[in-house]
């Protein structure tokens, strides 16, 4: 099955903020969504330019817990950081015409719970998220079972 087949049978939506959005309003919308533990940054044109993980927001959140600071992350704990300043701008993706199974494959062998889908012109047109798959695939299970 190609991606493109898979987002069309399961319009999974990525959590997404503007570039200004702030650390708090970031984690705020992560926190909202259970299952999703990724922040995208999309620009005002619907272009993919970077992307928070849920690690890096609870460390940078949490800062004042740690028993040691770097300056960065004492900074961004004072003057609170926008999410283009905070994001990471190299990020892997998947197209629409790759094989699910092979985005799959490296989603289990790199530890990545959800993998951004972007068109040939870099917009964000959905996303492969492991949960959703595993539902999916105990569900067809339970019915190929009864």
């Amino acid at each position: 099955m190609k991606i493109s087949e898979w987002i069309s049978l399961h319009p999974e939506q990525a959590i997404t903020v503007p570039p200004d959005c702030s650390l708090h309003e970031a984690m705020d919308r992560m926190l909202a969504v259970g299952c999703m533990r990724d922040i995208y940054v999309v620009a005002d044109d619907g272009h993919l330019i970077g992307h928070l993980s849920h690690k890096k927001l609870a460390s940078l959140i949490l800062a004042e817990h740690r028993p040691v600071h770097t300056r960065r992350q004492l900074i961004i704990r004072i003057a609170g950081g926008s999410a283009q300043e905070l994001m990471d701008t190299e990020f892997t993706f998947a197209r629409p015409d790759e094989e699910l199974d092979n985005v799959l494959h490296w989603q289990l062998e790199h530890d990545v719970e959800n993998m951004p889908v972007i068109n040939g012109d870099g917009i964000l047109v959905g996303i492969i998220n492991l949960r959703a798959v595993l539902l999916e695939m105990i569900q067809d299970n339970d019915q190929d079972t009864h």
